[in-house]
């Protein structure tokens, strides 16, 4: 279930940067990073991939 919710996170995020809008992918910022973080302090994935996630991804919107 957590591992879901990132992915669907995830997908979302992906489907606005592409789409160039990035009002919406900074938007969805705070609900990365929510399910990264549940999703590690359930041990469904590591704390450290949670970090690398968050960290990518806002790397990613800021290169809009």
């Amino acid at each position: 279930m957590r591992k879901a919710a990132l992915k669907r996170v995830v997908k979302q995020l992906r489907l606005h940067i592409d789409a160039g809008e990035k009002s919406e992918a900074v938007s969805l910022l705070p609900q990365l990073a929510r399910a990264a973080d549940k999703a590690s302090k359930k041990n469904t994935i590591h704390k450290n991939r949670a970090s690398r996630i968050k960290s990518r991804w806002v790397k990613k919107v800021q290169a809009l």
